[in-house]
């Protein structure tokens, strides 16, 4: 049984934070590192994409997948899986949704380039992670010991700067429900007049979209 229910919320949520943002199309293939309990893969079979990949470290997560029924899921460390069961793929779209924060830098930046390579020539990475910029983005990151690496839309330059790629988008995570939305935007506002330092993002994630540069930092 399904760990997660995918509600018309999260479709509403994905189109616009994988599907309009990155300017996916349900003809793609789609790889998602640390897949979870498999909410998005769940969107990603629900709109129709071509080939589904999921991977993570933990395979008890198993048992709350077994209702999928044209992802591929695959366990272990994606460098490892990069040169044994991926050797000979590429996919044109990458996400990693609420993972990078748990990755130590000096990890995560081998396994940016190793995602690099796993991308399409036009391919593109969509990660989405506590802004630590904005005040609710520093809550959000620090209630959790889990959390070791704290981005923010200036850092996701410099991370993509020394691995390999260029940032498309820095965007901010929006609320689900409109009313929320207009009310969130009208703070945001408000405090941007009033304050002479501050963010360039406010919402507590952030979602940037990159692309692989041609040339490979050494």
């Amino acid at each position: 049984r399904s760990a997660v229910t995918l509600k018309a919320k999260h479709l509403r949520q994905f189109d616009r934070e994988f599907g309009r943002l990155s300017a996916a199309d349900p003809a793609m293939s789609v790889l998602e590192i640390g897949c979870g309990a498999g909410l998005f893969l769940r969107y990603l079979e629900n709109r129709g994409y071509r080939r589904i990949v999921g991977v993570d470290v933990d395979d008890r997560l198993k048992s709350v997948l077994g209702d999928l029924t044209r992802t591929e899921l695959l366990f272990g460390d994606i460098r490892a899986l990069a040169e044994t069961a991926l050797k000979n793929e590429t996919f044109d779209r990458i996400a990693l949704f609420d993972v990078v924060e748990h990755i130590e830098l000096s990890t995560l930046i081998p396994l940016m380039r190793t995602l690099r390579k796993l991308l399409t020539p036009e391919g593109r990475l969509v990660i989405r992670t506590p802004n630590v910029s904005s005040p609710w983005g520093v809550k959000m990151f620090f209630d959790s010991f889990d959390h070791v690496t704290p981005l923010t839309p200036a850092r996701m330059e410099e991370l993509a700067a020394m691995t390999g790629y260029t940032v498309l988008g820095r965007y901010e995570q929006l609320p689900t429900k409109p009313g929320k939305r207009l009310a969130q935007g009208a703070v945001h506002a408000l405090l941007s007049w009033a304050l002479a330092y501050r963010p360039d993002i406010w919402s507590a994630n952030f979602i940037a979209v990159l692309s692989a540069r041609n040339e490979v930092p050494a």
